[in-house]
């Protein structure tokens, strides 16, 4: 394991966009309401013109773009699959200008998320940092395939790909996997298996500090593990689900269901001064903030 003493990798990707903060608590409880009352398109109008979350500033590459580039250039993937793509795609223009529009990128999400407009800011800000000419704006989903080689499908999930009998050389996920469900992550890594071919790879980056922290610098990145599992679901909303899943965790889950991991990355943070006794505090590994893992079948 390589640990490197690193930002999270939320601050990495957003260091330069000052973010409006909340107590942690009362946006659980806003994400709770909105939840409820399925309320996720005024939630994304917020995000983007209110408290500028999904604003798009890139002024550098963000890191563990580079760690798919190096992984599927290493393992000459040409059709890949991404869970979880976002808003503005920007990990994904980044693969399209560095691959050469070589591969095909088929990107899923449980919810239609894309929005153009940061796609498209997302796209001048990453050709200007790398120098190159910018790929035509794209004005329909139609333009992400003919122009960026980029294929978005939502609302899909694994199990319509997999009915689909769509196969691929490679799935990348970023800051997707702290999100789900553990027997979900379970079933989606099952139908993986089946989905990326036998020598395919799996590149996953995951985030695992507590996000309520990245909009209320009070508390500790680490926070939610001062919480048994009944009293986080108070603070849990669906919106802003966290498995609170520990590095170690992914790995045991992975081993489990038979993968072979070849690559691991990760950094250490600071824990809270109290730690609920559901974790395992005399492992290192609970405390880190970030990791990245290279699977295989």
């Amino acid at each position: 394991m390589a640990i490197g003493q690193r930002c999270t990798i939320y601050e990495r990707a957003r260091s330069k966009i000052i973010m409006v903060q909340i107590n942690w608590r009362i946006k659980s409880l806003l994400y709770k309401v909105l939840s409820f009352f399925n309320l996720y398109k005024p939630l994304f109008f917020i995000q983007k013109k209110i408290t500028k979350r999904s604003e798009i500033n890139y002024k550098n590459i963000v890191f563990y773009w580079d760690y798919h580039l190096k992984f599927l250039k290493e393992n000459n993937s040409k059709k890949i699959i991404e869970i979880g793509a976002g808003k503005s795609l920007a990990q994904n223009i980044y693969l399209s200008y560095m691959l050469e529009k070589s591969v095909e990128q088929t990107l899923i999400d449980i919810s239609n998320m894309l929005d153009l407009d940061l796609f498209n800011k997302a796209n001048e800000q990453i050709a200007k940092i790398l120098g190159v000419s910018k790929i035509p704006f794209a004005k329909s989903i139609d333009d992400l395939k003919n122009n960026y080689n980029i294929i978005y499908l939502a609302p899909m999930n694994l199990n319509q790909i997999f009915e689909k009998k769509l196969e691929f050389d490679a799935c990348i996920s970023s800051t997707t996997l702290e999100h789900i469900p553990k027997e979900e992550l379970k079933e989606n890594f099952l139908l993986l298996k089946k989905i990326i071919k036998k020598e395919g790879i799996i590149s996953a980056a995951i985030d695992y500090s507590d996000h309520y922290s990245h909009t209320d610098k009070n508390i500790n990145n680490l926070n939610y593990l001062k919480f048994s599992s009944s009293n986080w679901k108070k603070y849990n909303s669906p919106m802003l689900f966290q498995n609170r899943l520990r590095h170690q965790d992914y790995r045991e889950l992975f081993k489990s269901i038979g993968y072979k991991i070849f690559e691991i990355e990760g950094e250490f943070g600071k824990g809270p001064e109290f730690i609920s006794k559901e974790f395992d505090k005399n492992n290192k590994e609970t405390l880190m903030l970030w990791g990245h893992f290279l699977l295989k079948q």
